[in-house]
């Protein structure tokens, strides 16, 4: 009896994990700018410069190649544009790399056609889907998380619509002092209509919330 409690334990166990992990690392000149569509902070990378992915999902980050490039007596440092790169998670562990830039020539190359590799530890490239993160604002490095969430929601070929977050007025109510008062609600969504039923939810009040819950189970 003890031995079959521990094997349907152990059955349980199995069926229970939705999927197996992996860890993404970089080269030494291959940065995370922005993990599935947040910024890169301490939260989602490790002190060894990875983090985890699932087998399941797909993935995308936001990467930077940095060289220093020696020409003569100088050295000057190269970073590129944001480069965005998206991939599926695999059972293994994956390394996202770049070529090793030498010299200007190199840097040219690189920027008019910016490869960066994605390979499992066996040696099995990975499928990207890759392109530079078009950069706009007066700091761009600001407005990284929101440069990538439009992109995102442009369909670009690189783009993943679920990492996309959409930032739309409230609509005008007024306060007890009569003046109109003005809001914003962030959504996040897979498209545009469920981005639009989660507005306009966060808009109602309780009880036409209630009401439509209870619509939507009947559904």
């Amino acid at each position: 009896m003890k031995f079959r409690l521990t094997a349907l334990a152990v059955a349980a166990l199995l069926t229970s994990t939705p999927s197996f992990a992996g860890v993404v690392t970089t080269s030494s000149n291959v940065d995370f700018l922005a993990i599935d569509g947040q910024k890169a902070s301490k939260s989602l990378i490790k002190q060894a410069r990875s983090f985890n992915i699932t087998d399941t999902n797909q993935h995308q980050v936001v990467v930077r190649v940095s060289e220093i490039i020696r020409g003569g007596s100088e050295s000057n440092l190269f970073e590129s544009d944001p480069i965005v790169v998206t991939f599926q998670g695999t059972t293994e562990d994956i390394q996202i790399s770049a070529p090793t830039l030498r010299s200007e020539r190199d840097v040219e190359k690189f920027k008019q056609s910016p490869v960066i590799s994605v390979t499992t530890a066996s040696g099995a490239a990975v499928q990207t889907k890759q392109e530079y993160l078009t950069q706009e604002g007066f700091l761009p490095s600001v407005n990284l998380v929101e440069n990538l969430s439009n992109y995102n929601a442009s369909g670009a070929k690189a783009a993943v619509a679920s990492f996309a977050t959409t930032t739309m007025p409230t609509a005008m109510g007024t306060t007890g002092a009569g003046k109109v008062a003005k809001g914003k609600v962030t959504v996040q969504g897979e498209n545009a209509a469920e981005q639009m039923l989660q507005y306009w939810f966060q808009q109602a009040d309780k009880e036409t919330q209630t009401r439509f819950l209870n619509w939507a189970k009947k559904q």
